[in-house]
């Protein structure tokens, strides 16, 4: 009796005839509830008019709004599985309007309120995110995005005078070709002539970019992103994770890098003190047997002939590139490099240290300046495991300011002077000879007394080396006899801050047989061609953030 009062109450005079429907729905529902286990509520938990109150308004609301509703209907009475249960019904007695409804109902189900809940919730965020600014998702520092400078080469004669960052230096107004003429002020006043020339200052004018993603309109300093590419198409780190190579993998090692990585992890893992943790350090070689010098080049003008008669035309060598990284946050830093030249035609074969770096990041600092000798005396021994017999050494620092292999290192790591890299490699072959890596070694006013040097040509020339260059600029065209007497000038200077070191002997093995393999690369394997690639991406290591994202560069060059 209460149901039919409320029917009568909802429906209007036009439905008299869905009345005597709705009466037998409600034998029918009440029949489901008593015998189905598929309604979602427990019985004890729903009265029988609850229940059929649910199910009318459900039946009735969907015959009240039309099809062209916006709003989503009540699904069908759900289980426990989450599946939908199938009520029970004569189907000579259901109507029409009833069958549309279940199975409208029915087809709507779950699936369409996920999705309209899924679309909700991205129309809210969507909304959101144009009413925000764009935010910074890289770090929460502020930090100075100009890039530094450093010194600029005096063209005006004098071998070390430089124009210094921030310094005023003079340029003429018109320059050709490749040679561009830059003076400091201290030289452009000694000058006579001083038309045709304008002032500048040295600094650098480059900023660091602010790349916004593509994706997620999120911003990044540029050297947090590890982004190289062009700003239009950048994509995070966290929507593009794949495309992030920040660590050295296995393809790049090579039998001579394994041979010194191997060892320097050795030697790490050993000396750390308990409380110092572990972090791996990488090597990565490059080498070129093909690389020569004409004998020519190198030979003091006066001297020439005699230099080709005792070397022959063409002065033949390897070239051989070390670079060590050490894992920190996840990203692999560089902190040392060593560019060499091994020589297999010069009577004696020698390996020479051409040029070796470091960056004053390696962890901890308590064992940095030990890692960096123990690197030197690892390449001493795959020398000589390759059969190189003898080194020659030059410590020659570099000034302050300039750059040397990594433009622009730290504040805090000064460029040591001539005194103190002497003694640095005087430790190192002191430690080399201990440990049996070097029989011997003398420097060049020990060797000058014992092999009694009276003439150029007894004298061991390099590529780029100290006693090439010496004898170029003291040489006389025409008078060959001066030479000797005006070298004279350097004994002293010089004669103890270059060394002549001699190896002793090791069996080969299988392992020595791979590590001349040949693995060219044009920028990684030459100090020039590193130097300039990193000073035209604005490569530079005066701090961390900076350091390691010129260091994910040159992994992505390998």
């Amino acid at each position: 009796m209460t149901l039919k009062i409320i029917i009568f109450e909802i429906v209007d005079s036009k439905n008299l005839e869905l009345q005597s429907q709705y009466a037998k729905k409600e034998q029918i529902f009440q029949a489901s509830t008593q015998h189905s286990p598929a309604i979602s509520c427990p019985r004890d938990h729903m009265s029988p008019m609850t229940g059929i109150q649910n199910f009318l308004g459900s039946f009735i609301s969907g015959n009240v709004q039309n099809e062209e509703s916006s709003s989503t209907s009540s699904p069908d009475i759900e289980n426990a599985t989450g599946e939908f249960s199938e009520i029970r019904k004569d189907k000579n007695e259901t109507p029409e309007n009833y069958t549309l409804v279940i199975k409208e109902q029915k087809k709507r189900g779950h699936e369409d309120l996920e999705k309209e809940e899924t679309h909700g919730i991205r129309y809210e965020k969507l909304k959101k995110a144009k009413r925000q600014e764009p935010q910074f998702m890289c770090c929460s520092e502020n930090p100075d995005l100009t890039y530094s400078n450093f010194n600029h080469q005096c063209t005006s004669g004098a071998p070390d005078c430089r124009i210094r960052p921030n310094d005023i230096y003079w340029v003429p107004r018109k320059q050709q070709g490749e040679f561009q003429e830059a003076v400091c002020t201290t030289c452009f006043k000694e000058m006579g002539n001083k038309d045709g020339w304008k002032q500048e200052k040295n600094i650098n004018d480059r900023i660091e970019e602010v790349f916004k993603c593509q994706e997620c309109s999120g911003l990044w300093h540029q050297c947090c992103s590890f982004f190289y590419g062009e700003p239009e198409q950048f994509l995070c780190r966290t929507c593009a994770p794949e495309a992030f190579k920040l660590m050295l993998d296995a393809s790049g090692s090579s039998p001579d890098s394994n041979f010194i990585e191997e060892r320097i992890n050795g030697f790490l893992e050993e000396a750390l003190e308990e409380d110092q943790e572990f972090q791996k350090i990488s090597v990565r070689t490059f080498y070129s047997a093909d690389d020569s010098v004409k004998t020519g080049d190198l030979a003091p003008p006066s001297w020439k002939s005699k230099f080709i008669a005792k070397y022959g035309t063409v002065i033949k060598f390897a070239s051989r590139a070390i670079h060590v990284f050490q894992r920190q946050n996840n990203v692999d830093q560089i902190v040392f490099s060593i560019f060499a030249s091994e020589y297999r035609n010069l009577r004696k074969t020698w390996m020479v240290i051409d040029c070796l770096d470091s960056i004053k990041m390696f962890e901890p600092v308590s064992l940095r300046t030990k890692v960096y000798q123990e690197l030197v005396l690892i390449y001493f021994d795959l020398a000589r495991n390759i059969g190189l017999s003898h080194s020659y050494l030059w410590a020659d620092p570099p000034i302050q300011g300039d750059n040397y292999i990594f433009p622009v290192k730290p504040a805090n790591q000064p460029s040591p002077t001539p005194t103190m890299l002497e003694n640095w490699y005087l430790t190192v072959m002191e430690k080399g000879k201990s440990n049996g890596i070097v029989k011997e070694f003398r420097s060049f006013a020990e060797e000058k007394e014992l092999k009694k040097f009276k003439k150029p040509t007894e004298i061991p020339i390099f590529h780029n080396s100290l006693w090439s260059s010496l004898m170029a600029v003291y040489d006389v065209v025409g008078k060959p006899q001066k030479l000797w007497k005006s070298l004279s000038a350097e004994w002293e200077s010089h004669g103890s801050d270059n060394w002549f070191i001699e190896f002793n002997e090791v069996e080969k093995d299988e392992q020595s047989e791979g590590m001349c393999q040949e693995r060219l690369h044009e920028i990684l394997l030459k100090k020039e061609e590193l130097q300039y690639h990193c000073m035209e991406n604005s490569w530079q290591f005066g701090n961390p953030r900076r350091a390691r994202y010129a260091s994910v560069g040159l992994i992505n060059l390998m």
